[in-house]
């Protein structure tokens, strides 16, 4: 729950004179912060620019692409500035020349350098989807399905020199509805934190909330995960291997080796069914399912991708390949 010195207050707009006293930079990259950049144009708070990535080759053709961010900023006509690095000592004197009063930062996807925090007079404020000191880190979501969490949420901070190190001013709990991946999880947070600093900003902006120090003997912290994180070893029991999954399967991308290649797994759940006695890594058909076994229990493959091939149904699949049951993956 939120901490506040009075009760929160419905959210209204802006009187114009706060609007005129006040000027905010926005700093985010990803889909996750179009939300919150959203919610900020909408309620009225006085964007003076938005900070996000350049725009970055994509697919086989390597097309520059903008960010969710830059394209959303366009839309609401707002001002864009993409530098390479903050480290920029010409974009450090820009941005010092804005004069901002308040900087707001989800998802921007590097550190923001001392310099730059101490600009604003009020700060810098992150939206974290974890609850902090949980999960800081690169893959607080990611993490908490990996570790079969059965819930999670979001926190407003006050940004440090350190990464998700400041105090909190309010936090938000969220359970983690079952099957859910990453990415829906990510969506579900994005809404959740955006609507959560709106119900903050305006306490926070009227000096009425006191923040709270983190306790830093609790934290955690979690890392960028890569290709070989999303290697199944089915010795392992089902219920983590589909926590993996649904945590890893979007990116980096979760797998196995079939006759020599890549098989991704996109999309599996627990099979709650009896399995008979067979070497972990067995596919085989059981109450019509596409089934593995794994160190404990099975899993139902859903989606599946072979290196090369497009995705497909597990039940498509073996229709082309019928030689999949009865093989062992590794």
């Amino acid at each position: 729950m939120a901490i506040f010195v009075e009760s929160p207050k419905p959210i209204v707009k802006l009187t114009a004179a706060i609007k005129r006293q006040l000027r905010i930079v926005f700093f985010g990259t990803p889909l996750f912060a179009v939300p919150t950049l959203r919610r900020l144009h909408a309620d009225g708070w006085p964007i003076e620019a938005v900070v996000t990535a350049p725009d970055k080759p994509v697919g086989r053709k390597m097309t520059l692409t903008p960010s969710a961010v830059k394209i959303t900023a366009s839309e609401l006509g707002l001002t864009i500035h993409t530098p390479m690095s903050l480290k920029d000592e010409s974009f450090r004197t820009f941005f010092e020349n804005l004069k901002p009063d308040l900087c707001i930062v989800v998802a921007y996807g590097k550190l923001i350098p001392q310099k730059f925090l101490e600009v604003p007079r009020l700060g810098f404020l992150n939206i974290h989807p974890s609850l902090l000191p949980a999960y800081r880190g690169p893959s607080p979501i990611q993490t908490a399905i990996l570790d079969g969490c059965a819930s999670t949420g979001v926190s407003i901070m006050a940004l440090d020199e350190q990464m998700d190190h400041g105090p909190v001013l309010a936090q938000e709990s969220w359970t983690i509805p079952a099957g859910f991946d990453a990415p829906l999880c990510e969506d579900e947070l994005s809404r959740l934190g955006a609507d959560l600093l709106a119900r903050t900003l305006e306490q926070y902006v009227k000096d009425a909330i006191i923040p709270t120090q983190q306790n830093h003997a609790l934290a955690t912290t979690t890392h960028k995960f890569e290709r070989a994180d999303g290697r199944l070893h089915w010795t392992n029991p089902a219920f983590g291997l589909n926590n993996r999954i649904r945590a890893l399967s979007a990116n980096p991308g979760t797998w196995t080796t079939w006759n020599d290649k890549t098989l991704n797994i996109v999309h599996a759940y627990v099979y709650d069914g009896p399995v008979p006695p067979s070497p972990v890594g067995t596919v085989m058909m059981q109450s019509s399912q596409v089934v593995v076994v794994c160190g404990i229990g099975a899993l139902t493959l859903e989606s599946v991708q072979l290196e090369g091939s497009t995705r497909q149904s597990a039940r498509d699949f073996i229709n082309g390949r019928p030689q999949l049951i009865g093989s062992i993956l590794i």
